[in-house]
């Protein structure tokens, strides 16, 4: 569908907005709204999810709340949620209602929303080639899909794994948050394709896309440069030690002019999961 994804924010390619560059603000107030009824069945849908895939798990995230431009400086209000809440809200049958709701009691169709932070990258190989991986049946969204490295920044890797409840902001400042948003893209992608650290450049932000399909969850999305050609890139990936081989089952490469030109009417745009047409949106506006 061509609305699966939409941008909240996109940054021109006159402006190079790195960790250096990035501020953060981590406050209770950024957190969702309680639900009054959606919020019994939270549980109980979480209980469903674990039967059906017992590959997924519950994990702190990081909630975005809003984002802004100014001048050379991103700002960015966050939260905290769980992927249990965001499979409960976001993710849950209920997701149309509560966004009406949000609309009539905070003007806000997110206020209910748990708006998990995510993060993807366009990945490009020195010979100009963007690195696409095929969602394997254990990914609780979009298995079989063609997408772009990414997941999560871990509110676990600055605090340790202690539940939502326990944590407390005073332990997240917000130079911390900062190199785990940047950091946790880098390790998505040395996680996902089995490339070494060393063969990456510093990832440089480019937006934030919302998927449609999930409730219009957040995904702050980059451009990271890789070093090694397609070849080279594949040849790490087929050997399969990877922390995170599980998530995918193949690896395509497309040129990046192919990448610049992609759109709902091409046949490849019918493969791709959201979160992967969301960047590729970015990348596309990134690069005007």
């Amino acid at each position: 569908m061509e609305n699966e994804s939409i941008v909240l924010l996109s940054v021109p390619c006159t402006q190079n907005i790195n960790d250096s560059n990035t501020q953060i603000v981590m406050h209770e107030k950024f957190n969702r709204h309680a639900h009054l009824t959606n919020d019994l069945q939270i549980d109980t849908n979480w209980d469903k999810r674990v039967r059906e895939n017992p590959k997924i798990f519950n994990g702190t995230k990081f909630r975005l709340s809003s984002v802004s431009l100014s001048e050379d400086v991103l700002f960015l209000n966050l939260g905290l949620t769980c992927y249990k809440d965001f499979l409960g809200t976001n993710w849950s049958e209920n997701a149309k209602c509560l966004a009406l709701d949000g609309v009539r009691d905070f003007q806000d169709s997110q206020a209910y929303m748990s708006d998990p932070l995510g993060v993807g990258a366009i990945v490009l190989t020195v010979d100009e080639k963007v690195v696409l991986l095929k969602r394997s049946c254990h990914c609780a969204e979009a298995p079989g899909f063609w997408d772009i490295p990414g997941g999560h920044p871990e509110p676990q890797e600055i605090v340790g794994k202690i539940p939502l409840e326990e944590i407390k902001f005073s332990d997240l400042n917000a130079q911390s948050v900062v190199k785990e948003l940047y950091g946790s893209i880098t390790r998505e992608v040395v996680d996902e394709v089995n490339i070494p650290i060393s063969v990456l450049s510093q990832p440089r932000f480019i937006g934030v896309a919302q998927n449609i399909s999930a409730g219009k969850r957040p995904s702050s999305e980059f451009i990271i440069s890789c070093s090694l050609s397609s070849v080279e890139v594949s040849e790490f990936y087929h050997k399969g030690s990877q922390e995170e081989a599980y998530e995918s089952t193949s690896i395509q490469f497309l040129d990046k002019e192919t990448v610049l030109k992609l759109g709902p009417n091409s046949d490849m745009w019918t493969t791709l999961a959201p979160s992967a047409k969301g960047c590729i949106m970015l990348y596309q506006l990134h690069n005007r």
